[in-house]
């Protein structure tokens, strides 16, 4: 189940002085622009959240499909990452979900240890089914971790926890001095969703339950022993399916001509589109 939360304190920074915007949606922090939906989340409510549906026709019209395009982005990320970082070892992700990111970086990384988490079962039972038993769906929080880390991967999902501070407190301590963090999410100070307002793509709570701004998502790194190295704005390869299916299906009446033409774009078929309201962060693990 979920409920709203009494306390009104920024998340992230703590200030006192936050305010409700977009009818309520979200509330805004005052110091470091961060907005969030004021909800408090269970697991087994976020585990009915997250299950086939939603990688299926809900959020993603077919996440599975789309396994070449998101692999086309892990590669450009990963080329970015083997510019500036000693190949990693021992690799933890979080929301791993169908586990295309491991088979990514399994090519070019031949020699890695990898631990992946995400809360769909069904995903997890994918993933372990085609990839090997490197995937689970318990609970990381709830998980005794004895391994450390190198590599910290989080792709497009730190905007979905209840409690993003949490999950870093814990990364962190499993992450080595030196570790590298890397992350994407929607920058929620960037121009399109200053212009767009409540209708920014990205406002979906409650499975988008927090809006970063560089400011917040450096004050949330840094608190939790991370200093971010780069704020990056690459163009992101996008399915034309899914860009169909998000303008004119996804939340809209059923529509024939709609749902028909939207079955003739060829699966493979994607564009990359730099709208620079999505960042590629990457940050290092200080010493204590």
């Amino acid at each position: 189940m979920f409920a709203f939360m009494e306390n009104t304190h920024c998340p992230i920074c703590h200030f006192s002085k936050t305010a409700p915007i977009f009818e309520n949606t979200l509330l805004k922090c005052q110091s470091c622009g961060h907005a969030w939906a004021n909800l408090q989340l269970d697991h087994t409510y976020l585990q009915e959240l997250y299950a086939e549906n939603y990688f299926k026709g809900e959020e993603y019209a077919d996440y599975l499909a789309d396994k070449e395009i998101l692999q086309m982005n892990f590669k450009r990320r990963l080329q970015q990452i083997a510019k500036n970082a000693p190949e990693p070892k021992e690799i933890l992700e979080i929301g791993c979900a169908y586990g295309f990111f491991y088979e990514t970086i399994h090519q070019q990384f031949k020699s890695v240890n990898y631990q992946g988490y995400d809360i769909s079962k069904d995903a997890i039972h994918y993933a372990n089914e085609h990839f090997g038993p490197y995937f689970s769906a318990e609970n990381y929080l709830e998980q005794n971790n004895s391994k450390t880390y190198d590599a910290v991967f989080m792709w497009d999902v730190i905007e979905h926890l209840a409690d993003p501070g949490a999950f870093l407190a814990k990364a962190s301590k499993e992450a080595k001095p030196g570790a590298m963090l890397y992350l994407t999410t929607g920058d929620f100070g960037a121009l399109l969703p200053r212009l767009q307002g409540k209708k920014w793509r990205m406002i979906h709570p409650p499975t988008h339950l927090h809006y970063f701004t560089k400011k917040s998502m450096t004050a949330l790194l840094t608190a939790h022993g991370f200093e971010p190295v780069f704020f990056k704005y690459p163009p992101v390869y996008r399915s034309l399916g899914l860009i169909y299916f998000a303008l004119f299906i996804l939340n809209k009446k059923t529509n024939k001509f709609h749902q028909w033409l939207y079955s003739k774009i060829p699966k493979a078929a994607a564009i990359p589109i730099n709208t620079r309201d999505i960042f590629f962060v990457g940050a290092i693990k200080m010493k204590a």
